[in-house]
């Protein structure tokens, strides 16, 4: 999968990464009735799932769409599947990947994005990792967060326990910052969520593919 994001200067700048067969896409760019619709149709149909349950998802889903718009997203997606911890349980996980402009100009462009998340007293990890596309920053919390909605949809606000994690990779001009993250409310099935996380970053390129290959030349 291929996203592009426009630079003033040099033109476009790919973004290249892989996503498991299995997720949802969440279509950014459709009307939003006819994406809750697709929406609600997929989880019936391929999950199985109770018009309850469908209805929860697709509605849950749309009221987080427009923010992550507002915020860069380049590509959205659903990971609805049976838990592993307990096979009669559903359990699901959103992974974001987004686009944020900066100016990146100290000799190591991550260390005054790591100080700036770094707050005493918050319980979040930040951490430094390396990745095919090279330095990377790992962020990771534990959040309760509240919606104004129930689980139907009715105006009752609703706290509830999210971890999520995010590995922050600068764009070689360092004008660019990709954010490439997963949150759920599932905290038995985080370790695979994390391992699918990881999986994703590893693929992340910001290079057109050559045209030419070892394999191809020689086959």
């Amino acid at each position: 999968m291929l996203g592009e994001t426009l630079d003033e200067d040099r033109g476009r700048i790919p973004l290249r990464f892989q996503i498991p067969d299995e997720f949802q896409e969440i279509a950014l760019e459709e009307p939003p009735e006819e994406r809750a619709r697709r929406t609600f149709e997929a989880f019936r149909e391929q999950l199985k799932l109770t018009e309850r349950q469908a209805f929860h998802l697709a509605f849950s889903q749309e009221h987080m769409v427009a923010r992550l718009r507002d915020e860069g997203a380049v590509y959205v997606g659903q990971c609805v599947a049976r838990s592993e911890t307990d096979p009669t349980a559903l359990t699901s996980a959103q992974y974001t990947i987004l686009v944020k402009k900066a100016e990146l100009d100290a000799e190591d462009p991550l260390d005054a994005v790591a100080g700036g998340l770094r707050t005493p007293g918050e319980p979040r990890e930040v951490l430094f990792a390396e990745f095919p596309a090279g330095k990377a920053l790992v962020v990771g919390e534990e959040l309760a967060v509240t919606s104004p909605f129930g689980p139907l949809g009715d105006p009752r606000p609703t706290t509830h326990r999210v971890r999520q994690a995010q590995v922050v990779l600068p764009f070689p001009d360092r004008r660019r910052l990709a954010i490439i993250g997963v949150s759920s409310e599932n905290l038995a099935d985080w370790p695979s969520y994390v391992e699918i996380l990881d999986g994703i970053v590893r693929s992340v390129s910001f290079t057109e593919p050559s045209a030419k290959s070892i394999a191809g030349v020689l086959g």
